[in-house]
């Protein structure tokens, strides 16, 4: 059997099934794989305020994610992509890939967006022991889209997606004064820009859109020289009031993988202008991440080192104190309130092939959080996991 590359970090043993098409002499040739981690974690739950007595350590069973992958040749020219996450129950990918030319090709469907650097590009929570934190900010990630990919000097592509909006729908209950019935009202608040919504906003002609009115746009080269692969992405999103970028650099030899990218995302919701409540106003809010990684293989065993950062500055309205900036950073306890460092020591055993991986690491985070006594204040908390788990690709 050969391997087969299937969504750039999928690699699975494929597995022809004969589909029978309408005519009784046609096949169509279908791969068929998958992948799965599932893990045992020992932690310290030292994300969780120490002051409030809610420290405890703790063992557990994750499941951190289970995948099926089909892919079946609809022509010489034509491939037709599912990806279906069998933890959460979703049909997570599917897109058809018509390729033109050796060097153009053409990708219509639910895809995974080229934005946040070589740590999503190549990475999963199935296909590795520890993701960046950063990964989470992702506004695109896989979304309805348009890929034109063109090879020359590595691959160019250009992804016409799905805009990205952030609104949360609210139902309130109130009895008709006539007839008493109570009925229930949805009222949908939105931040963003690209699906706009008058509610919380005072409105003015230059923003009243209701409906999605234009595409995000995302930008890839991912270069091939040798043993390296640097890698550029651009995107703009959110109406055009938003934008992402990453880069990095790869190198990939017969023992040893290493990586290194950052990203940056500016991300400007809409919001009513303090000076004049008939105005919008753009809220910036910057996340940046980085992410380096390396393993290299020994004999059966491939030790790695992961570490990533995580860095977050949300809008701060004029005339704010220290107490105001606190509580817009604030989030419930055990979740990330301002910034988060992670290192991950660990290895692979290789000895029962790709099926039956085993590793084993241990893991470091750290944050800032808001200090549960003073909400003024904020302290630093850290976590650390000792995960013994099991991935496999089939």
């Amino acid at each position: 059997m050969k391997f087969t590359n299937l969504l750039g970090c999928l690699t699975l043993f494929p597995s022809t099934l004969p589909v029978f098409a309408a005519s009784a002499a046609t096949t169509i040739p279908v791969e068929v794989g998958g992948e799965y981690q599932i893990n045992i974690t020992n932690s310290n739950d030292g994300l969780n305020d120490k002051d409030r007595g809610s420290q405890t350590k703790t063992t557990s069973l994750n499941l951190k994610g289970a995948k099926f992958i089909l892919k079946s040749k609809l022509s010489d020219s034509i491939d037709l992509t599912l990806l279906y996450k069998a933890k959460e129950g979703e049909l997570e990918r599917y897109y058809v890939t018509n390729k033109f030319t050796k060097e153009f090709e053409l990708t219509i469907g639910k895809q995974k967006i080229k934005t946040y650097g070589l740590h999503r590009k190549i990475t999963s929570g199935t296909t590795t022991p520890v993701v960046g934190s950063y990964l989470d900010q992702n506004p695109l990630k896989d979304k309805l889209a348009i890929d034109i990919g063109y090879k020359l000097a590595g691959t160019f592509s250009l992804q016409i997606v799905e805009d990205f909006s952030s609104c949360k729908d609210s139902d309130s209950y109130a009895p008709d004064p006539v007839t008493n019935v109570v009925s229930k009202k949805t009222t949908t608040s939105c931040q963003s820009w690209n699906t706009g919504n008058s509610t919380g906003i005072v409105a003015n002609s230059k923003e009243t859109q209701t409906t999605q009115k234009q595409p995000a746009l995302a930008f890839e080269w991912l270069g091939s020289f040798g043993d390296f692969s640097p890698l550029l992405q651009v995107a703009v999103y959110d109406y055009g009031k938003s934008n992402t970028g990453s880069v990095g650099i790869r190198y990939k030899s017969k023992t040893v993988d290493a990586y290194l990218d950052y990203t940056a995302d500016t991300r400007n919701y809409k919001g009513v202008d303090p000076t004049d409540p008939a105005k919008f106003i753009k809220q910036k809010n910057s996340i940046s991440g980085a992410a380096a990684y390396v393993e290299s293989k020994v004999g059966n065993y491939t030790p790695f080192l992961h570490l990533s950062s995580l860095e977050t500055k949300p809008y701060e309205k004029p005339g704010s104190v220290d107490k105001d900036i606190i509580t817009a950073k604030s989030n419930s306890q055990g979740k990330l309130d301002k910034n988060e460092a992670t290192v991950a020591l660990g290895t692979h055993y290789d000895g029962w092939g790709g099926f039956y991986r085993p590793f084993i690491d241990v893991t470091v985070a750290s944050g800032k959080y808001v200090d549960s006594k003073d909400p003024t204040k904020q302290k630093t908390l850290s976590k650390n996991d000792l995960v013994v788990g099991l991935i496999g690709k089939f």
